[in-house]
């Protein structure tokens, strides 16, 4: 009875950003750090104000051990600027980079001086506003989350900060970058596409992030006078943030069940595969344009939500249904957590990557 009493709170602060990693996936965990510093406070002083009027459940999330990275395959590329570096795959992928003795520049927010471009090999841009959390003083919960003004500057933050990027590339020559990894989503193939495989040659589908994010973020990339990768994610695993470690205490009570019906798909891929597939494309010359980033076995919720469960040896019989998503979040639920794409990464298998964690339950458990 008080897992059922709880259980709402507990959704609300939870679920909405279950897609947190699409940036995860369009903001993922790597991104949502670089938000401007005024809407940082704005945010922190909403988190108080509610804070004050409610007092939400606590809860402890088990201790895991983080993925290590080792030395791996030799590089060609030797110095590799990051914008995004503090982020959740930002962070893992300068761990990485460092293990292989590669030199690692790390992008400061704001404006950019193209010298610190000279000498870099490449590239990788890994910021945009959180596309899970909106204005108002539910915004960080994600209640209708995507209002006009939000929609705005998720376009803006993705736009103009690609376009400075882009801009210092040029200033910098000769001596710039080679190659740019620019991140981008699974979205671009839309919410509604049910049970359809999606690769790099799918079109484009419906959908706010479909049409309007996703095709203005990889047409300001694909101005840089290099070869250019838009790295479109999937929902990345880890329990160190993104969707995963919010998920992990509604699982821990016994409270995780499906979204909606459960049969829209989930795109996703393991912490330790979206840096190492960074750093494959990164000495894979032949790779360009659209790369999706995503595991090659892309499951329904219901299948996700039952491996968390299996592998947390709890219950996931408590669904949230399809209306309450659309009446707390709005456009953002029915997108993101209601729709989903059944995503595959043609580009990667044939370019010779070979995923670490290729099932959903191998990437839940290296996650944990």
């Amino acid at each position: 009875m008080v897992l059922l009493t709880l259980r709402p709170a507990l959704l609300c602060a939870t679920v909405c950003l279950l897609y947190a990693s699409e940036a995860d996936a369009f903001l993922g965990a790597s991104f949502s750090r670089l938000v401007q510093s005024n809407r940082a406070e704005s945010s922190v002083a909403a988190k108080s104000s509610f804070k004050m009027q409610f007092k939400m459940p606590e809860f402890k999330i088990p201790q895991f051990s983080a993925p290590k990275f080792g030395a791996g395959a030799a590089t060609s590329v030797k110095t590799v600027a990051i914008s995004g570096a503090s982020g959740l795959v930002g962070s893992a992928l300068v761990a990485a980079l460092s293990a292989q003795d590669v030199k690692v520049v790390r992008l400061p927010r704001g404006s950019l001086d193209a010298t610190l471009l000279e000498g870099v090999d490449a590239v990788v841009h890994l910021a945009g506003e959180n596309v899970a959390t909106g204005d108002g003083p539910l915004g960080f919960l994600g209640v209708q989350a995507w209002s006009e003004g939000k929609k705005a500057e998720i376009i803006r933050s993705r736009v103009e900060g690609t376009n400075a990027l882009v801009e210092a590339i040029k200033l910098s020559g000769r001596r710039g970058p080679k190659t740019l990894v620019c991140a981008s989503g699974v979205g671009y193939y839309g919410f509604d596409t049910q049970d359809a495989t999606l690769d790099e040659s799918s079109a484009m589908g419906s959908g706010f992030l479909a049409q309007e994010v996703v095709p203005a973020w990889e047409t300001a990339a694909n101005g840089a006078p290099c070869r250019v990768v838009n790295a479109r994610f999937g929902v990345v695993l880890s329990n160190k943030g993104g969707a995963l470690a919010k998920l992990l205490p509604i699982f821990q009570v016994g409270g995780g069940g499906i979204l909606g019906s459960g049969t829209q798909y989930f795109s996703w891929v393991s912490l330790v595969d979206v840096v190492q597939a960074i750093i494959f494309i990164l000495n894979t010359s032949s790779l360009k344009g659209p790369v999706n980033v995503c595991a090659p076995e892309p499951v329904t919720n219901a299948a996700f939500t039952a491996a968390l469960g299996a592998q947390l040896s709890r219950p996931t019989f408590l669904p949230f249904p399809a209306f309450a998503a659309k009446l707390l979040f709005g456009q953002m639920g029915e997108e993101m957590l209601l729709g989903g794409q059944r995503a595959v990464p043609t580009k990667l298998l044939k370019a010779g990557y070979t995923f670490r964690h290729p099932s959903v339950a191998s990437g839940i458990a290296a996650a944990l």
